[in-house]
């Protein structure tokens, strides 16, 4: 039997950091990149998978045996959160990944990190903007709700999906909140939870933080504002096209805003109207009360007001 480790997200909780800096340095556990399997991922995230598909994907994970427990990392395995009616429903991705590796040959253990619905949300909005969205934050909402976002993040029903087609002893849940105030202890709980018996020496990655600080609340009205003239994938509309520089890609935007100078300027950190996160904060507090209860998590507060 060969034990998998499938840390499926969520998306917005240090998973870009720890697929960059832990778990590249893990001695016991054979991580694999999702740089170096993409296409896979993408086939158990978007397609309807037929038997012989599901065949060649085994095939594919298994050529990266050594012989150690396998690490796969992609937050995408728990869905979309801008458009998850263009991929699959979280229920048949943990059903693809079932039949991917099935037991008794498998001994598949699921990885959950859990952000609170309103922060994370916010922190989607913010990115709405990033890459050239214009909507207003209510209308946005509206659209996640539209659109089924909103639903995957009821985390008590998609953990029970987990238990259910994996087992109640094949889960570990990452509360992000917990990890922001003591990333040592919950990052050790997480190795431990895997077999390994310390955090491995990383060299801090210049980092995402620092490149990729979040629009602040100037930064996310302008650049709503200067958006809505330029062209972008999710906004075709706009009359001007993309600014280009070597290597790399930016929208005006970014380029204007994400930078010492915008954010020596003024800079206060992004929050959505009040009256909107009491209404999302009230559309999720039953369904966190039952996460709290049913899985001893000790949520901070702001899960329930």
């Amino acid at each position: 039997m060969r034990t998998i480790y499938l840390h499926v997200g969520y998306h917005k909780t240090a998973t870009t950091f720890m697929q960059q800096s832990i778990f590249p340095n893990m001695k016991n556990v054979n991580f694999i990149h999702p740089e170096q399997i993409t296409q896979e991922l993408k086939m158990l995230r978007l397609n309807k998978l037929t038997d012989q598909q599901i065949e060649d994907l085994r095939g594919c994970f298994n050529s990266f045996n050594n012989e150690k427990p396998m690490l796969i990392s992609y937050e995408g395995l728990s869905g979309s959160p801008f458009a998850p009616r263009k991929v699959k429903r979280q229920s048949t991705i943990l059903k693809d990944l079932k039949r991917l590796f099935p037991a008794p040959d498998y001994d598949v253990h699921i990885v959950v990190g859990l952000r609170e619905q309103v922060d994370l949300l916010t922190s989607l909005y913010v990115q709405h903007i990033h890459q050239g969205g214009v909507m207003e934050p209510e209308a946005f909402i509206e659209y996640c709700r539209h659109n089924g976002s909103l639903q995957n993040f009821h985390y008590h029903t998609y953990l029970q999906t987990i238990e259910a087609l994996f087992g109640e002893d094949h889960l570990h849940v990452m509360v992000y909140e917990h990890f922001k105030n003591n990333a040592s202890e919950e990052l050790l709980k997480l190795l431990n939870y895997m077999g390994e018996p310390e955090i491995p020496y990383y060299e801090t990655i210049k980092s995402v933080r620092k490149k990729n600080k979040s629009f602040g609340t100037m930064q996310v009205a302008v650049g709503r504002r200067l958006n809505r003239f330029f062209k972008s994938p999710i906004h075709p509309e706009g009359s001007l096209a993309w600014i280009r520089i070597p290597h790399r890609r930016y929208l005006p935007t970014r380029y204007l805003l994400q930078n010492k100078l915008s954010y020596g300027l003024h800079y206060k950190k992004y929050q959505l109207p009040a009256d909107l996160q009491d209404t999302l904060k009230e559309y999720y507090a039953e369904g966190n009360r039952t996460l709290e209860h049913n899985y001893q998590l000790q949520l901070p507060a702001s899960y329930f007001h």
